[in-house]
């Protein structure tokens, strides 16, 4: 599954495909940009199957309820959200277009990285764990970005040796997408990534 957002302010990009032999992917996404911010989730639910699924679902029904708020707010519900459920890790990206900020946060092993156009890699290291209903902490990272600094949120199924290389020298979100299908038939899991560019 592939989807698609582009506004003045970002342009983004998001696959998503379960692992080979599943009907049911444990991976969800959501995403979304207004006039002004972005706001987007991976969450990988444990294990695979439908029970997995029910619980990355879930993260990104709460994500969506509560996306004007602070990231972590954001968590908390989540959090609370994976009580009686497999539980899930969980990545939340929100970008504010007015000051040129973004807000990171992840649980587990979704992984960022983002590259600016003056040479800057910036990559928060997520915390250790899975949200699930437990008391948890949050490492919450605000950054200034630059125009034309691109991005790629990816869950743990995407096993891509050169990130930091896609990111630098490919032109538009797209030449990343189609570096990045090279590694998909190599995944071992639900595989998802969104891919941007902030403007």
């Amino acid at each position: 599954m592939m989807q698609r957002q582009f506004t003045n302010n970002i342009q983004v990009l998001a696959y998503q495909i379960e692992k080979i032999g599943n009907i049911s992917c444990g991976d969800s996404f959501y995403m979304l940009a207004s006039d002004e911010y972005f706001v987007c989730t991976i969450a990988d639910g444990l294990g695979s199957g439908e029970g997995a699924k029910d619980s990355s679902a879930t993260v990104c029904e709460v994500v969506k309820k509560y996306q004007k708020e602070d990231i972590e707010t954001i968590f908390n519900y989540c959090n609370q959200a994976m009580k009686n459920k497999r539980g899930a890790t969980v990545s939340v990206l929100k970008v504010d277009f007015q000051r040129k900020l973004f807000t990171y946060s992840s649980v587990g092993n979704i992984r960022f990285v983002l590259y600016t156009p003056s040479g800057q890699y910036i990559y928060p290291i997520p915390v250790v764990g899975y949200l699930s209903g437990k008391k948890q902490k949050y490492r919450i990272q605000t950054f200034q970005y630059e125009s034309g600094s691109k991005f790629i949120i990816y869950s743990d199924g995407l096993l891509a040796p050169t990130m930091k290389s896609l990111l630098k020298y490919c032109n538009t979100i797209d030449d990343i997408f189609r570096q990045l299908q090279v590694y998909v038939p190599l995944r071992k899991d639900d595989l998802t990534y969104i891919v941007g560019e902030l403007c």
